[in-house]
């Protein structure tokens, strides 16, 4: 009986031991598999950077096939523009561009040349400088102004895509001559708000036709970059009637956004001609015709995209010298002034 008890004990021993040893084999798979997915989560971010590194590498391997015939500096930026967000060629005054800040400025118009130098600052009346981001030149919108040209400034800045209603400032072209320039300068803006047909988009880009229509590019917020516009009739309108104009969508640029290529639209221009519009990214121009369809307006991609590299890691405004070529410029940005650029693609 005693030797049964003894076995029975040496059994429950073994199995006791067995169990045990199970246990503990389970308890290292598991610690295993912890330690494992915890080296993931870990080395995650450093995975994750090294593909878009990678990625990063090949676009702009890629890109060498498309690079401009001319990209060169012109001139660094005059100080007060540290955060230059658009560009606007006088088309009246030779030599003259219009400049604003971002966000963070007083609502005002810098007049420089092409040397960089400040020529004129012109404050703005009637108008709030909350995010300004673009500055298109061309006809005014109805007969109160004819026979001048205005500037349209685009404060369409829309970063968290709260703003349900944004808005469009338009000015006369001030006049700059004569000796004394440091003279403070006034011009009164008029504007015109709108909404887009669904939900809230992020805009940087602005351009007006030779007809007086106005198109917006989005940002690249969303999965698609596309064109809405407003024409001519409806703006003249909106100034007066302080209606909220719904913008009209013109179709997809295309461009697919990618924030890690820098391939956000952050500027718009129309050539001279009325035959191309460019569409700036921090590192691309695209370029389109117009075209009416039975649906109104829309933009046919020329396929032919011009390569910038990171000659402008923060650059934000475009236009058109003349018909062929353009000129860039970029914000204060990773401690380089910001520039003027000419480029010829």
């Amino acid at each position: 009986m005693k030797k049964s008890i003894a076995a029975l004990h040496s059994v429950s021993k073994k199995k006791s031991k067995s169990k045990i040893q199970a246990v503990n084999r389970t308890a290292k798979v598991v610690l295993a598999f912890v330690l494992i997915a915890g080296a993931g989560v870990a080395l995650r971010p450093r995975i994750e950077l090294l593909l878009a590194s990678r990625a990063r590498s090949a676009y702009f391997e890629r890109g060498k096939a498309y690079a401009p015939r001319v990209l060169e500096a012109i001139a660094p930026l005059p100080p007060e523009l540290r955060e230059a967000s658009g560009l606007a060629v006088s088309r009246t005054q030779p030599g003259v561009l219009w400049a604003h800040n971002d966000s963070g400025d007083a609502a005002t118009l810098y007049a420089i040349d092409l040397k960089g130098q400040l020529l004129a600052k012109v404050a703005v009346a009637n108008a709030v400088a909350r995010d300004w981001e673009d500055i298109t030149y061309g006809t005014c919108p109805d007969d109160r102004a004819a026979g001048q040209q205005c500037l349209y400034i685009a404060d369409t800045g829309n970063n968290d895509r709260s703003r349900d209603v944004l808005t469009i400032f338009v000015v006369v072209e001030p006049m700059i001559g004569g000796a004394d320039r440091s003279h403070p300068r006034v011009v009164s803006a008029r504007s015109f708000r709108y909404r887009y047909p669904g939900p809230p988009e992020d805009a940087e880009a602005i351009a007006i036709l030779p007809d007086g229509d106005v198109t917006i590019v989005t940002k690249g917020r969303t999965p698609t970059i596309s064109f809405f516009g407003f024409s001519k009739a409806d703006i003249a309108k909106a100034l007066t009637s302080n209606e909220v104009l719904t913008a009209t969508p013109q179709g997809d640029s295309g461009i697919v956004p990618d924030q890690g290529l820098g391939r956000w639209v952050t500027a718009a221009a129309m050539s001279p001609d009325g035959m191309t519009l460019a569409v700036r990214t921090y590192s691309e121009i695209f370029f389109y015709a117009p075209e009416t369809s039975a649906q109104g307006r829309r933009w046919r991609d020329l396929k032919r995209p011009c390569f910038l590299g990171e000659v402008e890691p923060q650059g934000e405004a475009i236009d058109y010298l003349d018909d062929k070529t353009l000129v860039l410029g970029s914000e204060t940005s990773r401690g380089r002034q910001g520039m003027l650029h000419r480029v010829q693609c």
